[in-house]
């Protein structure tokens, strides 16, 4: 066999070893399967959806509209926050708040520690299944647009995640 063929046929399989490996490392990048996730946890606190809602017999029924009369309650219902961290004692520490704007921009309500001492409990899952946040309008509310947002954070390794949507008074 010739010098040039061996080289060849060395060059070849390098390319072909060298290739292999990044396409493995490729597929755990994008596969979803449980094994995977496990090596790709994402670090980032995330918040999977949410939906404005009403609250009727204690159970919050979707408000797909986003409108509302003035003096009616404002629900913002997150969906699956997380993955939160676990603290030294096993817990999770978490905290809430929230912000309404009116339709230029300016605030008009903050309210912070949404959670206080319940925000420290073991989380199924290290996540938030439906926390929620509230807004009261009243009539002295104008008519129109404003901006509801909510911020989660995670109290243990110091992030956070930040939604926010219109909805309308009438």
């Amino acid at each position: 066999m010739s010098h040039v063929l061996k080289t060849t046929i060395i060059l070849v399989l390098f390319l072909n070893i060298l290739n292999s490996c990044g396409n493995n490392n490729n597929e755990n990048f994008n596969n979803n399967n449980s094994n995977t996730d496990t090596i790709l946890v994402s670090k980032k606190l995330q918040i999977e959806d949410y939906d404005f809602s009403i609250l009727e017999n204690r159970r919050f029924i979707q408000y797909n509209k986003a409108i509302y009369q003035r003096g009616d309650e404002v629900y913002f219902v997150l969906k699956n926050v997380g993955k939160f961290a676990k603290g030294s004692d096993g817990l999770n520490k978490a905290e809430m708040k929230l912000e309404v704007f009116d339709a230029i921009g300016q605030s008009i309500t903050v309210r912070n520690n949404l959670f206080g001492i319940s925000g420290h409990a073991n989380f199924k899952n290290n996540i938030l299944k439906a926390p929620y946040a509230s807004y009261t309008s009243t009539n002295s509310n104008k008519i129109g647009k404003y901006t509801i947002k909510i911020t989660v954070y995670d109290l243990i390794k110091g992030d956070s995640a930040s939604i926010s949507d219109d909805f309308f008074l009438e």
